[in-house]
């Protein structure tokens, strides 16, 4: 059944890859240029004798040609599509003030036109496989700005220190890999890539350059008709081994100034590595090398930064730092999706005997990520039902009540555990078999839709070795469970009479599949043949089978792991992600989201599944993520430095924890901190469900409102909203001050409401504000004398103390254009705070009812802020003192997400 299988799809393979390379050779592609060769080649089929068409699809099997059926070529037009109709932009470049002084075209103008530019042909010819050229192109673009930005390695002593911003598993390597082709093409002699601390990572990023870069084992670019054995780049390093002084010693490559060959050195970012690689370095070199090096540091936001907390990272910062200084002329560039800590670096640090501190001051360069990209924005969007599962509450817990014994048999998951827990772990949780199950329909939906490629579930719910051992003999024994029923009754139109599991399974797909273009019962005949390729692995330090992707047949993989899949570790075809990990660190959860990036094919059936807390706390590092792009590209606009990056960055509103737990001292009893609104829209979007405070708000509301109207300001009315104009700050102080919000949130750190801040910022300001009172569609009135509006209907979430509003918005649309001139109202909020020139409060009388069966209707009141974006945008703004209780309750939560010793032997 396989071979004819294989037989069946190697006709679409075909086709699709003839249609490709003629869409690759056109330079622009129109929008029904895909649909014209389509048309074409189906013709083509239609006429052309199978013997012809043997010769013309290079096929050997006659056997194998056949016409495609219908839906084939829907699912190659829709493959096509997502492949070439890609839009992608160059990214953003700010440089630091030095920077500027210096030659910034050497490459483009000058170097590049000298090169044959061997290296960078051989990627590009080879890449052109996997990537459209809109995308080429751009990479193209990026990294000759990036090349600008180092330095000519034929002139005198350098250093130059730049980060690369990118997305999450967007395609960062690929970027890396054109940039030290072209490095390798201008005389960069001696390469380093730091790839991540693991060693899957290290291998992975290994195998990846001897694929675009160096050609071993004539695998990759080593396969081009162009391709020189001559110029084949000596790596150090390979696919299996990191970095030894023995196999260093064995290659002969120490005299560097009569290499004539780029030299590669990928290595594990672990003190060890970098200490033999600097023993080796030192024996040869008792002072500088007078040869140009790249330092390309991987994941550098991870284990690279003095942090000053812990032994390893700091004598990992210190060794990349020491590397650097044996090179007269060296180049480091950090990449990473997460910048937070790179920008936290003191960039005035440095000593006499490492050198200065890896501080990106000559240049930060944010890469756009492709249209096609299966990204954040996309998935954790205001209305992210299609893609996210929402883990019942009562499925999970975070951590157990002091007083309560916890029984794993009795009550709902534990998500914070110690590596004890195994012990005690006897059950998984419901939607966890939901989600095997989801995974087994989508191997055979994409099998069906002739994508015969691999396929991947992610399953992260530890950080311990020991749990993902135990987690996965619990999941094996669920998927035996299922593979011995689809054997005994899946060939069964009614087999779901006779298997609650294969019942169950069409319930999932029923579920969590709608709008499939198969029926139940051709995924289950196809769920039959694939059944026994499904393997369940466990990827941690002590594994004992690898994790490998097969080039020779397709691997279904069930993976389990935490930390070692967590960072840069690509997981191939993945389509389903179990997600049961906290934090309150964006970093720390943006690299454990392996399920960003590129799903041509199958984007419409993948799903994660993660808590309430985790979707919620996704939404908010879209918006700060991208607040913080928009504010480099201000930055550039206005001709400011990466110093002024990282103290933007420091003043985000939303990086209130990382600030703390980045800059805590175990020496001082007070943090302060420092905050910057400006560009802001910060909502109540938790509202206390205490009676008392629901109805000292009203209260509060209505005499607000009272003493607008008193007090004379310029009042409109504006679709049925109420408008004041140049109103005092003391009225807004005086509401904000007295509002009742839910009390167990201190300085509204989870609720992302910045009370404390907020009142600092009226405090301290000297302008007068604008106020609206927005009419809503609800059922009720709210009538103060004059004033009246329909109160604004919300869907919220019952919790424990307090009533959480539905996607996280209070607000809805714009609102700032309420109070816009006619020729901004069509600006997004962020550009309108550009033209706004006080900042604006915005009451909301609100009608709340239950999200889930709408049980519960009553009225209370919420309020937003929308902050102008000032002159002095970057400038300190706000500062608050946290106490020592306080310091300690972030400190605690911070020690959890430490990678440390014990994370690190224990994964």
């Amino acid at each position: 059944m396989q071979m004819i299988e294989e037989k069946n799809n190697e006709m679409y393979e075909r086709v699709k890859e003839k249609i490709s390379k003629n869409l690759e050779e056109q330079s622009v592609l129109q929008e029904d240029t895909i649909i014209k060769e389509i048309k074409e080649w189906k013709s083509l089929i239609e006429v052309t004798p199978p013997i012809y068409l043997k010769t013309i699809l290079g096929i050997e099997d006659p056997e194998a040609i056949r016409p495609l059926l219908e839906d084939e070529w829907k699912y190659l037009q829709n493959e096509l599509e997502q492949i070439f109709i890609v839009r992608i932009t160059t990214g953003i470049l700010v440089t630091g003030e030095e920077q500027r002084t210096r030659d910034l075209s050497w490459w483009t103008s000058k170097k590049q036109l000298e090169s044959d530019n061997y290296y960078l042909t051989n990627y590009m010819e080879y890449m052109k496989r996997d990537l459209p050229p809109a995308v080429l192109n751009t990479i193209d673009e990026d990294t000759n700005a990036i090349m600008n930005n180092l330095a000519d390695p034929d002139l005198s002593p350098f250093s130059r220190y730049g980060m690369v911003v990118g997305h999450v598993q967007s395609g960062k390597t690929s970027n890396y890999a054109a940039l030290i082709c072209k490095a390798a093409d201008a005389g960069y002699r001696f390469i380093v890539v730091i790839a991540g601390a693991q060693n899957n990572l290290r291998d992975q990023t290994q195998r990846r350059l001897d694929e675009l870069f160096v050609g071993a084992n004539y695998k990759g670019v080593g396969k081009l008709a162009g391709f020189k054995k001559e110029k084949m780049p000596d790596s150090l390093t390979n696919a299996d081994n990191d970095f030894k002084i023995e196999t260093a010693k064995a290659r002969q490559t120490t005299n560097f100034e009569n290499m004539q060959l780029p030299i590669l050195v990928v290595i594990k970012k672990h003190t060890k590595t970098l200490s033999h690689l600097l023993e080796w370095l030192d024996k040869h070199y008792n002072n500088q090398v007078d040869k140009a090096m790249l330092v390309i540091d991987d994941e550098s936001d991870y284990a690279s930064i003095n942090t000053k907390k812990e032994e390893n990272p700091t004598v990992i910062n210190e060794k990349i730092r020491l590397l650097l200084q044996k090179f007269k002329k060296s180049a480091y560039v950090a990449y990473t999706a997460t910048p937070y800590a790179n920008i936290f670096i003191d960039h005035e640090a440095g000593n006499d005997d490492a050198g200065r501190d890896l501080f990106p001051s000559d240049f930060i360069y944010a890469l756009e990520a492709p249209s096609n990209y299966f990204g954040a924005e996309k998935i954790f969007n205001q209305d992210n039902e299609k893609y996210v599962i929402e883990i019942p509450e009562e499925e999970v817990i975070y951590e157990p009540d002091e007083e309560s014994s916890y029984s794993p048999n009795q009550n709902p998951f534990l998500i914070k555990h110690k590596k004890e827990y195994e012990n005690e772990l006897n059950h998984l949780p419901e939607s966890l078999h939901d989600a095997v199950r989801l995974f087994i329909i989508n191997i055979a939906i994409r099998n069906l839709r002739n994508q015969k490629k691999h396929n991947s579930m992610l399953i992260h719910i530890s950080r311990f070795t020991e749990v993902h051992i135990k987690v996965k003999k619990l999941v094996t024994q669920y998927f035996e469970r299922i593979k011995k029923e689809i054997k005994a009754y899946g060939n069964l139109s009614n087999g779901g009479q006779y298997s609650k599991d294969i019942k169950s399974l069409e319930d999932t797909f029923n579920t969590r599949l709608k709008d499939i273009e198969f029926d139940f019962q051709t995924i289950k005949r196809q769920i039959c043949m694939i059944i026994d390729s499904i393997l369940i692995v466990d990827v941690h330090q002590k594994a004992k089978i690898p994790l490998v992707y097969r080039e020779d047949i397709q691997t279904n993989a069930i993976v389990i792991g935490g930390l070692s899949l967590s960072r840069g570790f690509t997981l191939e075809g993945l389509s389903v992600s179990y997600f049961l990990r906290t934090t309150i660190y964006y970093d720390t959860l943006m690299q454990m989201c392996r399920w960003f990036g590129y799903r041509i094919g199958y984007e419409d059936i993948c799903r994660v599944y993660l808590t309430e807390d985790m979707n919620n706390k996704f939404g908010f590092i879209i918006d700060a993520t991208n607040d913080l792009i928009s504010r480099l590209n201000e930055m550039r606009e206005e001709n400011l430095t990466p110093e002024d990056f990282g103290l933007a960055v420091r003043l985000h509103p939303d990086s209130l924890l990382q600030v703390t737990a980045r800059n805590k001292s175990k020496n001082t009893e007070d943090v302060y901190l420092k905050m910057n609104l400006d560009g802001q829209i910060k909502e109540t979007r938790w509202i206390s469900n205490k009676q008392d405070d629901l109805d000292a708000n009203e209260v509060l509301l209505e005499e607000t409102i009272q003493e607008l109207q008193l007090n004379g300001f310029n009042h409109d009315l504006v679709e049925n909203s109420h408008v004041w104009k140049n109103v005092d700050r003391t009225i807004i102080q005086k509401f904000v001050n007295n509002f009742q919000l839910y009390k167990n949130d201190p300085l509204g750190l989870k609720s992302r409401m910045p009370i404390e801040f907020i009142k600092e910022y009226i405090k301290n300001g000297k302008s007068d504000w604008d106020v609206v009172l927005f009419n809503g569609r609800g059922n009720t009135e709210l009538k103060v004398h004059s004033i009246k509006v329909i109160r604004q209907l919300r869907s919220v979430k019952q919790k424990q103390h307090y009533y959480e509003v539905k996607n996280r918005q209070l607000s809805r649309g714009t609102p700032e254009k309420i109070i816009m001139p006619d020729k901004f109202k069509k600006l997004s909020s962020r550009d309108m705070r550009k033209k706004m020139t006080k900042p604006l409060l915005m009451l909301h009388a609100l009608e709340l009812e239950d999200e889930d069966n709408q049980t519960y209707k009553f009225n209370a009141v919420g309020f937003s802020i929308s902050f102008p974006i000032s002159k002095d945008s970057y400038v300190e703004s706000v500062k608050v003192r946290i106490n020592n209780v306080y310091k300690k309750q972030l400190e605690e939560a911070y020690k959890d997400e430490e990678v440390g010793e014990d994370i690190v032997h224990n994964e």
